[in-house]
């Protein structure tokens, strides 16, 4: 009974034998790993500019804006965030893609700041128009200033609205106000977090879109802790105490079977 036994506890308090039943889908979600202060690369991110933008996406530490140096909140989870900031009118969004392995529950949480320096901070954003063109005004003839975060499917352009938008988890609207001076109690980072399960419930390949458009004056929008986690149905993945019953009933047979060749 012994040389039956002790293989079988070491089979049942192997890790190895439990698969993982949720997980991180995003690659360098705390923007961490990236080409250094003031950068614009990151590990597992693909960055897209429109033609004559004047801004980018950058790798910041500190509490002051990577290009104007303007007074921000400092990251709230690392060294690092993805911010904004731009010397002219701009365009940007950063991407990734990601692979849903199969039906599950699926919650994206993040992060964001923003700073709006437009006409010395005292005025509200304007609507935004339904455009990532820096160069679009909205219904009322007014700039084009906004930030939003989206899910998209795996064939959609950076800048692409309408269908290809899956899911929008954030949009700067006109009752954010706009603030030129920037302080921890009164401008930092909240945290958002959302469901996605009923828009990316199945298996396959979409993507996270982090896009920012100034047409007027600096808007620092800054992004951190980005995670999409992905938590396996039941039914497709099996319990740990229904593995370690399986394996358990295993054991058993392979004890059996050694009883057996013995006589």
């Amino acid at each position: 009974m012994r040389a039956c036994s002790l293989p079988l506890i070491a089979l049942l308090t192997s890790g190895a034998v439990l698969p993982a039943h949720a997980g991180e889908l995003l690659i360098n979600g705390g923007f961490e790993s990236n080409g250094g202060a003031g950068s614009s690369l990151f590990t597992g991110w693909t960055l897209a500019t429109e033609a004559g933008s004047g801004g980018n996406w950058y790798a910041q530490t500190g509490a002051s804006s990577p290009l104007n140096g303007l007074p921000v909140a400092a990251p709230p989870g690392g060294s690092f965030a993805a911010m904004t900031d731009d010397a002219g009118p701009s365009s940007q969004a950063l991407l990734q893609s990601f692979l849903l392995p199969g039906p599950g529950s699926v919650t994206l949480s993040f992060d964001y700041f923003r700073l709006d320096a437009t006409n010395g901070g005292d005025q509200p954003l304007p609507p935004p128009p339904d455009s990532l063109d820096y160069n679009t005004l909205n219904a009322s003839g007014q700039i084009n200033q906004q930030a939003r975060v989206d899910i998209l499917t795996a064939g959609a352009a950076a800048f692409d609205l309408g269908a290809p938008v899956l899911f929008n988890a954030l949009t700067t609207t006109p009752n954010d106000l706009t603030t030129s001076s920037c302080f921890p109690s009164d401008c930092s980072y909240q945290h958002l977090s959302t469901d996605l399960t009923a828009f990316v419930g199945s298996a396959g390949t979409y993507q996270l879109r982090i896009a920012e458009v100034d047409d007027i004056g600096p808007f620092v929008f800054g992004v951190d802790n980005m995670s999409i986690d992905f938590e396996a149905n039941s039914s497709s993945a099996p319990e740990p105490s229904s593995i370690l019953l399986l394996v358990g009933g295993l054991g058993a047979l392979a004890c059996a079977a050694r009883k057996r060749s013995r006589r």
